[in-house]
């Protein structure tokens, strides 16, 4: 099977700032839709990351990436923050390093990021999101606060039309875990079920 293309490894040749931005709207959006099922990325990086569908294939003419590492959540404060902050990291490195090439700010402390976000907020296009997750802590997604900036009804229509494609786009995956948690332990306690009566019948 053909390995996909993951996000650190586009975003080493990719410098459009316009479609990292959008690629970047598009996974927040994504992230929220996970997170309103009950669902987080467990390990958010940019080799989490893959590209699903290319320009050549995709209705609007646009690369989509998706998570690979997608998990129930057990408590959802701490991983849909953690997800949030990881991808707005991800996303601040990739706007930082357009010029020199991407490096992957996931992998830096928060901490590290705050201290020196004034002299990176120059690069950052919708600067005023990313401090708010960064310094203040204000755990929102970038995908609402675009919408709100543009604050027309395309976006609706387009995150609507968003929400559905992903939908049917995650749905195996949240299939197939549904089937590991619900329908092998009922195969395994059949088995013992069986198993007992058997021995019964046999003594």
């Amino acid at each position: 099977m053909e390995k996909k293309e993951t996000l650190r490894q586009y975003l080493t040749y990719n410098r459009d700032v316009n479609e990292i931005n959008e690629i970047f709207v598009n996974l927040d959006r994504q992230l929220k839709y996970l997170h309103q099922r009950g669902y987080c990325v467990s390990d958010l990086n940019s080799d989490s990351i893959v590209l699903e569908k290319n320009k050549n294939s995709s209705p609007d003419d646009q690369n989509i990436f998706m998570f690979s590492s997608i998990t129930r959540t057990s408590n959802g404060v701490r991983d849909y923050s953690d997800n949030v902050v990881s991808l707005s990291k991800i996303a601040i490195g990739a706007f930082m390093s357009v010029e020199n090439g991407f490096c992957d700010y996931s992998q830096l402390s928060t901490d590290y990021i705050r201290k020196y976000f004034g002299e990176i907020s120059m690069y950052l296009p919708n600067s005023e999101y990313f401090s708010r997750v960064i310094q203040d802590d204000d755990i929102s997604y970038y995908s609402d606060y675009i919408q709100m900036r543009t604050g027309n009804s395309r976006n609706n229509t387009i995150q609507k039309r968003k929400a559905t494609e992903y939908g049917k786009m995650y749905v195996p995956e949240e299939d197939a875990a549904f089937i590991q948690i619900v329908f092998y332990p009922v195969v395994i306690i059949s088995i013992i079920t069986v198993i007992a009566v058997l021995s019964k019948m046999i003594n």
